[in-house]
Formats: structure tokens, sequence, C-alpha cells
């Protein structure tokens, strides 16, 4: 496909067109499509034909002069643009309006139907209205091919199948892609079974980081997935902004992953979502999303077996820079990682990462999928500005469709699971846990804030491996339970941190003694804990009632460590000294924020996690 969409204006093409040729310039033809009667085509499946007789890349233009009703278009191996919005056929340039194609209001085929090595760009359309079987996939659009599908100043909307209800992306080739440019809009489709907005199979692969972009209110509500669904070895790159204060994707809802669902459906092939941010001053987000099992932002799926082969595909969520906000569900109302496991009794786990970039080894590999093709500032990725919501995981709910709580956690990693987070905040969560972890099998929590969640246990972790919390601040959770953190895994790491909970255990870990590492601690209450220079007593926040759990400088906690390096959850640099105040061990501060020379920061999280 050209670079003309990305580069040029259409009013700027046309303005070339204008000087050239009216049916040929540059090796471009135009096929125009509208009542008049100097409009050569007046079906737009006669331009495509009519194209598809042309070498090359050409452009459909459809004026809006008349109605397009029950369309069913079959494209095959062409390179097209398609773009509506023109007063009639001597218009050329549309603006910003647009045609807009209605599908079959019952049954029949996609709208658009897109097949082997197309390259077609969409632009200034409606696609509304197919109702299509529940065997069928691809209600607005149905593509099964090579090639590209490019859009801008689209609105695919009001469509269903039973398998992506705006649009199936099936790649056959690593090239596959949908790529979706500014004002795109996926709103008010729906999935029969999943995908609701959009689905993602073979090697499709979605690139999300135009602004204007809005997968919203679409539903899968008896599948995986009600605004996208990405079926391994897909893979979507999500940054946009959103549109306006709206996240890019919000306000969908499944059973499964209301938001985003990936699952891993054939041996090695694992499903890829990363999520980060190319406008600073608005991160992207995944949000009001819920699910009536589990997955209210985000639901991962991995795949074991089958017995006794035990090949293990992985369900993977990379998430930098981002905000998952208000989201609902039965469990894991933010993230649900799931599990998969076969008769022979093994069970493989799904891997999220949260502003790092970890090696996880996979069936004996070494591999860093967080940055796979290309790490995220390739593709636009960029840190928050100062001040900017941002690395928040906040007001997310657990509760069923009738509003009632349930048992349920923000954050849900089972069997095998790996969390690896670090600079993050969890706030305002409503649940049994802000973090649960079932069986598995790594957690690795850094320069972490959890506060002002209303939770039993605030962090559960039982029958795993190892759990590690270093440089976290826990402070203003509204906790129902004897304790803020209870370990039952083999082994529990705490360093650094801070735990500001009075009336409960700060932690109950009910495994063996020797397993139990805890370093440069400040808690409210230490009795019955045991470790290296530990501090009972209460830190000094700058403003806790406020939510700003920075460090006053002269809080207990405050030039405490010694020097460890790193940065903490505002990007700045840990183990700064504060020549005022004299070091218990060294210059390093306890909890998730470094006070800078001698001044306290505002309260933001900001930065990228790529280096």
């Amino acid at each position: 496909m050209s670079a003309m969409k990305n580069m040029l204006s259409i009013a700027a093409v046309a303005t070339a067109l204008a000087s050239a040729s009216a049916s040929d310039a540059g090796g471009f033809i135009v096929y125009k499509v509208g009542a008049a009667a100097d409009c050569p085509y007046r079906t737009i499946q006669e331009a495509i034909d009519a194209a598809a007789a042309h070498p090359g890349e050409d452009l459909v233009w459809i004026a809006h002069d008349q109605a397009y009703t029950n369309q069913e278009v079959f494209i095959a191996d062409q390179d097209v643009d398609i773009t509506g919005g023109f007063d009639d056929c001597d218009d050329i340039d549309p603006g910003t309006d647009s045609t807009t194609i209605m599908g079959n209001g019952s049954g029949g085929a996609a709208v658009f139907t897109i097949r082997g090595a197309s390259k077609v760009f969409f632009g200034n359309l409606a696609i509304l209205g197919a109702h299509r079987d529940g065997d069928a996939s691809g209600g607005g659009i149905d593509y099964d091919g090579e090639g590209q599908v490019q859009t801008q100043y689209l609105a695919v909307s009001q469509n269903s199948a039973g398998y992506g209800g705006g649009i199936n992306m099936k790649g056959e080739g690593a090239g596959a892609t949908l790529e979706l440019l500014h004002d795109t809009l996926f709103i008010g489709n729906t999935a029969s079974t999943s995908g609701g907005g959009i689905r993602l199979e073979g090697e499709a692969r979605l690139i999300a980081v135009a602004p204007s972009t809005f997968i919203a209110i679409n539903h899968a509500p008896n599948g995986y997935g009600g605004g996208i669904e990405v079926l391994g070895p897909a893979q979507a790159d999500i940054g946009s902004a959103g549109d306006g204060e709206n996240g890019v994707v919000q306000s969908n809802d499944a059973q499964y992953g209301g938001g985003i669902a990936a699952l891993a459906i054939n041996d090695l092939e694992d499903p890829l979502v990363r999520l980060f941010t190319v406008d600073p001053a608005h991160p992207v987000q995944i949000a009001n999303n819920s699910a009536s099992a589990t997955g209210g932002g985000i639901y991962l799926k991995p795949r074991f077996g089958p017995f006794p082969d035990t090949y293990i595909t992985n369900a993977i969520l990379c998430a930098y820079d981002f905000r998952m906000r208000d989201n609902v569900a039965q469990e894991g109302s933010a993230i649900y990682a799931d599990e998969d496991s076969d008769v022979g009794g093994g069970a493989s786990g799904s891997s999220v990462a949260l502003n790092t970039n970890p090696t996880f080894t996979f069936r004996g590999t070494d591999t860093q999928p967080c940055v796979t093709p290309v790490p995220p500032p390739a593709l636009g990725a960029v840190a928050c500005a100062d001040g900017a919501p941002c690395n928040e995981i906040d007001d997310n709910i657990a509760e069923d469709l009738g509003g009632n709580p349930t048992p349920g956690a923000a954050i849900l990693v089972q069997t095998n699971g790996q969390l690896i987070a670090d600079r993050f905040s969890l706030r305002g969560n409503e649940g049994s846990h802000a973090i649960r972890l079932v069986e598995f099998y790594q957690a690795d929590l850094g320069d972490c804030l959890l506060a002002q969640n209303a939770t039993n246990e605030l962090v559960e972790a039982n029958d795993g491996y190892q759990l590690k919390m270093d440089s976290c601040t826990i402070a203003g959770n509204a906790i129902a339970a004897p304790s803020a953190i209870h370990v039952a895994a083999q082994f529990l790491e705490v360093t650094h941190g801070i735990i500001d909970q009075p009336d409960v255990q700060a932690i109950d870990f009910a495994g063996e003694p020797d397993n139990l590492t805890l370093q440069y601690v400040l808690a409210n209450d230490t009795s019955g804990m045991s470790g290296l220079d530990l501090i009972s007593g209460r830190p000094t926040f700058v403003d806790a009632a406020g939510g700003d759990f920075h460090l006053q400088p002269d809080s207990l906690g405050v030039d405490y460590a010694p020097a460890a390096g790193g940065n903490d959850l505002d990007r700045h640099p840990h183990d700064v000294d504060l020549p005022d105040e004299p070091n218990a061990f060294g210059p390093r501060d306890l909890g998730a924020y470094e006070i800078q020379g001698g001044t306290v920061v505002d309260d933001t999280i900001f930065r990228n996690g790529f280096d």
C-alpha cells in the first residue's frame, strides 16, 4: 500500500488528481461510484471489479448521493483505496464527510469480504448493519489473507457475527496487518461467541497507535474479548490515547475479557498484547469494561498439552505507561491471568509484565516477548508526562452482574503464571484482594504503591514458588482480614518496604521460616517478624488522607537502607542522600518514593520502562 495515507491528506491527493487526467493520475485510476449520470459506476462492486483489471493501487471514490443497502462487497488480491464522503462524482475533496455502507440485515456475507494478498484502505466510511449467523466470522469486515487493512475516518458499528462482530482479521502470512489510523471507531458491534469489536487470528497483527481511536461498547456476551480478541500467534500493539477523555478500549463487555482477551489455541503459538503510550499527556487506557465471569479489563488464557506431548503455549501481556481503571468482573477485575491443564496433571500459566522487559523461559528457550518484533519505542511509545495519570490500576471492582460483591481480586495470576511488575499503583480497588496469586511460579513486584483499596488480605499468595516485593508502600487500605499480606508460597522476600496498616498483622507467612527474607522494612507492628534492620513504627506521609504517600523528610524510613540503585515510582533515582538527615545504614529511603534533594515531589508516576 502506498505511503499516501500516511503522508498526504485527502485534499492534497485530490489536488494532484484534479490537475491530471480524470481517470488516470500518476498510475492511480479513480473509479467513481454515485447516482448522477456522470458517475461511471452505480455500485461499489462494479467499481471494485473494474479496478481488479488494472494492476497496482487504485482508488474507489464513493459519493453519498444515494443509499448503499444490502451490501456484500467482495475483494480478492487487490490493492485498493476505498474512500467515501464525496457529495457527487464531481467532488474531489470529501473532507471529513462520510458515506454509509449498509450490510445485509439478516444472514448473508460481511459488508466487505477480503481475500488473498489484498491491501485495502478504508476512509470516510460508516460500515453498518450486517447481521450474520453465529458460525460466521466478520460482520462489518471479513479479512482472510496475507495483506493489510488501513483505516481512517472510519466507523464500524452495529454489525454482528459469531466471531469478530466488527472485523475478523485472519492473517495467512507474517505481513497481515490491521492498522487503525486516526479517527477510527469500532462501536456497538456484537459477537455471539468471541471478538465483539475486533478479532485477530492466525498471523494477524493489530497496530492502534493513532489519535481518536475508539473501540467501545462492543459485546461478546457468550465468549471472549468484548473489545478485542487475540488468538495466538496474533499480536495487538495498542498505544492510542483514545477518543478525548475516553480510553482506546472502553465500555466493552464479554463473559471473559471484557476489554481484551488473548488466548493460546494452538500449540507453540503465543498470543501477545502490548500496551504503551504515544501521547505523553494521555496514557493508553483500558477502562470501564466488564466481564460476567473473569477478566474485566484483560483476560489471558495459555495452552498446555495435549497429553502426553505437554507443549506449553503462553498468553502474554506487556504494559508500559498505562491505565486500567473502572473495570468490573467477578474475578480479575483488571487482569485475569488464567491457567490451562491436561489430564496428566500438568499446567501452564500466563505471563504479565508491567513496565519491565523480562526474559521469560518458554519451552526451554529464553525470550523477550515484550520487544517483539520491534520494541514499543519504534511504534512511537514515549514516557508519560509529569502530572499525567499513569501506571495506575485503579477503581476496579469485583462484583457480579447484579452488582453484588464477589471474593475476587483486581489482579489474579493462576497456576504457573508469572507477574513481573515495576512502578505501578493499585488504588481504590474493591474485592477480596488487590493481588491474588494461586499456585503461581514467580511474582516480582517493585516500586509499587498499594493504597486506599478495600479488601480482605491485600496480597494473597498461595501454593506458589516465590513472591518478591521490593521498595513498595502499602498504606491507607481498608483491610477486613487479620493480615495485610498472607503468603503460603515456598519463598517470600520483602525488602526496602513500608507497611502502614494499623490494627492488622503486616505479614503472615505460612511457609518455612528459613524461606522468609525481610530486610529494611518499616511496619506499624513488627512483632513476630524477624529480619535484617526492621523498624517498628509509622511513617510520616506528605498527605495520606489526600492520597499523597511520599515521605516527609523527617519521617521514619528516610535515608535508612544501603544504596541499591534503580528508580522509584516517579522514575526518580533511588539512594538520594539528604544532607540534614542522618543515615541509618545508607542513603536509600524505604517505600515506593525517594525524596529528591530534600524536596518532596508530587505524587505522579511517569517515564517508561524500556531502558
